[in-house]
């Protein structure tokens, strides 16, 4: 019985992200703003991640100390994780495996967040990461070049937003996304947040 409550606990709350993400994507859902340490976001979400990686996956947090806050919604942060770490496990597949987040501060300039999604109107500074890298099968640039399109999926049966709606929390928030990915050589997908100034 406990059992089942659960399942319908999660079950609900799973729906309940859906509608936040697609909410996110359409640029009608709200943000609940405030200072936030990223690493206490993701520290808090440790379970949360396991069960979300495979069975086969060894998950691994690296999560920095005293980083600045960021402005952000919690919450947001928290499916974007979620979401990244789910890509992760698939990539992987049934093979024994490994999915790292790791967040950390880094001095970004012009010719840096050129390179970066979302470079419409970043400022150079410091901006606060968080990273996840696994070591799957990694992606092609025809891929690479499609991974934000809504209802894009390298599975027979698309899942949803997926990525599009990360894409548009991240720019909800004024960040950018790095992407690094080669086929067989897994694949890093950075996130930056602009360091808050309060």
């Amino acid at each position: 019985a406990c059992a089942d409550l659960e399942i319908v606990q999660r079950t609900a709350r799973e729906a309940t992200e859906l509608c936040r993400q697609l909410l996110a994507y359409s640029g009608k859902g709200r943000f609940v703003v405030e200072p936030v340490d990223l690493s206490e976001v993701i520290a808090s979400m440790q379970k949360l991640l396991r069960v979300t990686a495979r069975k086969n996956v060894n998950l691994r947090l690296d999560l920095a100390r005293g980083l600045p806050a960021v402005t952000a919604d919690a919450s947001q942060l928290r499916h974007v994780v979620i979401n990244l770490v789910a890509n992760a496990s698939e990539a992987i597949g049934t093979a024994a495996g490994s999915i790292t987040v790791s967040t950390g501060l880094m001095t970004c300039d012009d010719a840096y967040l050129r390179t970066t999604y979302l470079d419409d109107v970043l400022q150079p500074g410091e901006y606060v990461f968080v990273e996840v890298s696994d070591n799957g099968c990694g992606m092609d640039s025809a891929t690479r070049e499609r991974i934000f399109d809504p209802f894009f999926s390298t599975k027979f049966v698309g899942r949803g937003l997926g990525l599009a709606a990360v894409q548009g929390i991240v720019r909800g928030h004024s960040g950018a996304i790095k992407v690094y990915s080669e086929v067989g050589s897994g694949t890093c997908i950075k996130i930056l947040l602009p360091a808050s100034a309060e």
